[in-house]
């Protein structure tokens, strides 16, 4: 993968984490909060792509899902809805139409998506990146990405609980992706597009094409010994579309264990006990549609459906994978979550991720000052340089030398 499209994945790969998300977490782990932006770990990533329309005609117990036909509108991306406010503000309007989002609603409840990761870590590029951008586009950047936010969190349960189907929420998400980038380009000049992106804005469309192209429909395909399509011809249509259902039951209710985490509403004990019997109930699901054979070639084995993992050589970390599972980044290219939760002591893996999170709170701070005007995009750097030798410190004092290699490799 080159380096243009690392950074558009860095921005909008979260947008696709229902198509090509893993399948759970194992029964003993500790359950991560995930933010309204990213709501599900990604386990596993499926090798293989899916093509679309194999089983369009199949129909589901609960209501029919609009189709992509009546709903996702062109190929192009979808119209922006200016705001009166501010000229450099827009929402797609074709995509709150589809979802039947209220406007008053996405503009008082975009507000609370300020405090993601996602959000926070974005605005940390922008401020490093960006440094003499006009406070106006900066606002305008703040308005349009939480509003992406949460027309994603809108589209995700919306597919979810079937009422769009497949096709229609990789269109959608497309023309979300392209809508939010076109923001961009009527906010900065091409230097300053370029700078953030690392890539010209002509060739943005077909990069988001791409990676939605190769988004599978059924996420939960462990078995990577198999090519999808095979495992299509060996299990019958109907089985992979239960599956698929219970599959995403699953994915809900794990987005809303880490909203009601993230809320206060739930504690991470309460959390670890929904998610074990959310996913218990997910695997009886399997056990009951399936055949001994038919779950040996969707997921490679019985133990593998048990375990949400395969047999094979642990994957590479991909997207916010680690992130989500562990609670911080894993640093090292070469290193495996698998790897990292095998060598290293449970007890000092909580410690990292108390250091990630304590840093990472502390920024929310810093960028909520910003945005109020309270404090310079400098003083922001400086603080952000601090808190980060800290951390190093932090995890240099609690790890041995391997430990601290195997996560962050050769850092200084």
């Amino acid at each position: 993968m080159n380096k243009r499209n690392k950074i558009i994945i860095t921005l909008l790969f979260f947008l696709t984490f229902v198509l090509i998300i893993g399948i759970y977490f194992f029964p003993d782990e500790e359950p991560m909060v995930v933010d309204r932006g990213n709501a599900i770990s990604e386990k596993i990533l499926p090798q293989q792509s899916h093509k679309s329309g194999a089983d369009a005609g199949l129909k589901k117990e609960s209501s029919p899902p609009i189709s992509p036909a009546a709903s996702a509108g062109t190929s192009a991306p979808a119209k922006a809805k200016a705001s009166d406010s501010n000229p450099y503000v827009s929402y797609p309007e074709t995509l709150i139409d589809l979802l039947g989002i209220d406007m008053d609603k996405l503009l008082a409840e975009s507000e609370t998506f300020k405090n993601t990761t996602i959000h926070v870590e974005w605005m940390d590029r922008i401020h490093d990146i960006l440094k003499n951008l006009d406070p106006e586009k900066r606002a305008a950047i703040v308005k349009n990405h939480t509003a992406l936010l949460y027309i994603k969190d809108k589209l995700n349960e919306a597919y979810l609980t079937g009422k769009i189907d497949h096709e229609t929420f990789k269109k959608a998400i497309a023309d979300l992706m392209k809508w939010h980038q076109k923001t961009y380009e009527s906010i900065l000049s091409r230097a300053e597009y370029e700078a953030l992106f690392e890539i010209a804005p002509e060739q943005v469309d077909d990069t988001i094409d791409a990676l939605i192209d190769q988004t599978p429909e059924y996420s939960f395909i462990l078995n990577q010994d198999i090519p999808v399509e095979a495992v299509k011809e060996q299990v019958q249509g109907y089985k992979l579309e239960e599956v698929n259902t219970h599959f995403k039951k699953m994915v809900l209710d794990r987005d809303d264990i880490g909203k009601q985490i993230n809320s206060g509403a739930m504690t991470l004990e309460q959390a670890r006990a929904a998610l074990n019997q959310s996913q218990q109930a997910f695997i009886a699901k399997c056990k009951e549609i399936l055949t001994e054979n038919e779950i040996n070639t969707i997921f490679g084995s019985v133990t593998a459906l048990e375990t949400g993992s395969t047999q094979t050589e642990p994957p590479a970390v991909l997207g916010d994978s680690d992130e989500t599972t562990l609670g911080f980044k894993i640093e090292n290219p070469e290193t495996s979550i698998e790897a990292v939760t095998e060598k290293i002591d449970k007890t000092k893996l909580e410690d990292i991720r108390f250091f990630y999170q304590e840093r990472t709170a502390e920024r929310d701070k810093l960028i909520e000052k910003l945005d109020a005007g309270e404090i310079t995009p400098e003083a922001v750097e400086n603080s952000s340089r601090e808190m980060d030798a800290a951390f190093d410190d932090n995890c240099r004092s609690t790890l041995t030398d391997a430990e601290y290699q195997l996560i962050f490799g050769n850092s200084d």
